[in-house]
């Protein structure tokens, strides 16, 4: 059994670490309030600059303008369809202590693998955010790159660099996909691990039905100075305003699951205390009372 001695130790180094775990959440309630309202203004955006992205490159026409939008499956001298190589891309945080945030993603880019390798020619794998890399370097995987300079507070140049990488990788062909794992912010408790088509634009399981009610919606505009224009304009900034919009999910995701896990841990912290202070009470009282009857046994042997 500890002595008092050790008990009063322990109560004052939980102590120490629950005065951390509080102001960690602080922090990291500070930092999610700005990265909610940065992922709520940009949701909106993102999803109109998409949606008009997709009325325009659904007509069959402009399809083969751009690899981006649409590419051909490669096929074998016998005219059979190929595998295509698939780039998959994990974005976790740099740090930890933000609960299943990380693990999450990783988990869900396993169990994706299993259950899709087979589709596939060849799979590589990037990071966007030290601890998927961490967990996975030392695997029996092809790691296309790390990508350090992304991770850490979400700006629009970092997106870019972000939507560079994965255009460059799939122009140049090394790949002939691209999906990105990561963390979808629902609020402050809550994050949807999502596996998400990047490229090209209209990947595997667009439905004919979707894509005839975007021709039929289009039919109803007039596009200036023409839809070829307007498609090269998009080309421009749809790719990055999506990376951004990924990236700031992820950030706030990070932020509300750490807010979370410190909060949890700082009431774990006082549960401790609560526990460790009445131990220290009952040993303590426990030996009072011994004393006390050491004292009444001596004074007896005197009388005696």
């Amino acid at each position: 059994m500890a002595s008092i001695k050790d008990i009063k130790k322990r109560i004052a180094s939980v102590k120490t670490t629950q005065q951390t775990t509080r102001a960690m959440k602080m922090v990291s309630a500070a930092k999610l309030r700005r990265a909610q309202e940065a992922i709520i203004n940009q949701r909106p955006y993102a999803k109109q600059v998409s949606t008009l992205f997709r009325m325009v490159t659904a007509r069959p026409d402009l399809r083969l303008s751009s690899p981006l939008i649409y590419r051909e499956a490669t096929r074998d001298a016998h005219g059979k369809t190929e595998k295509s190589k698939l780039l998959l891309i994990l974005v976790t945080s740099d740090r930890g202590l933000s609960g299943a945030f990380n693990s999450n993603v990783i988990k869900a880019a396993i169990n994706w693998t299993r259950e899709n390798e087979a589709s596939y020619s060849q799979i590589e794998y990037a990071f966007v955010g030290r601890k998927a890399y961490d967990y996975f370097k030392n695997k029996k995987i092809k790691i296309a790159s790390y990508l350090e300079e992304t991770g850490g507070r979400v700006t629009y140049a970092k997106a870019k660099k972000f939507g560079k990488f994965m255009i460059d990788m799939y122009l140049s062909e090394k790949v002939d996909e691209v999906k990105i794992i990561y963390n979808e912010f629902k609020n402050v408790v809550s994050q949807k691990v999502v596996v998400e088509n990047y490229l090209p634009f209209w990947g595997p399981g667009i439905g004919v039905e979707e894509e005839a009610e975007l021709v039929r919606r289009t039919e109803g505009y007039v596009i200036k100075p023409n839809v070829q224009g307007l498609l090269e304009d998009l080309l421009g900034r749809h790719f990055s305003v999506q990376a951004f919009r990924i990236l700031l999910e992820s950030q706030a995701g990070e932020h509300g699951a750490r807010m979370s896990a410190m909060e949890s841990a700082t009431k774990n912290a006082e549960e401790m205390i609560r526990k460790l202070t009445l131990q220290y009470n009952k040993q303590r009282q426990a030996g009072i009372t011994k004393e006390l009857l050491e004292i009444i046994a001596g004074s007896e042997s005197q009388n005696a």
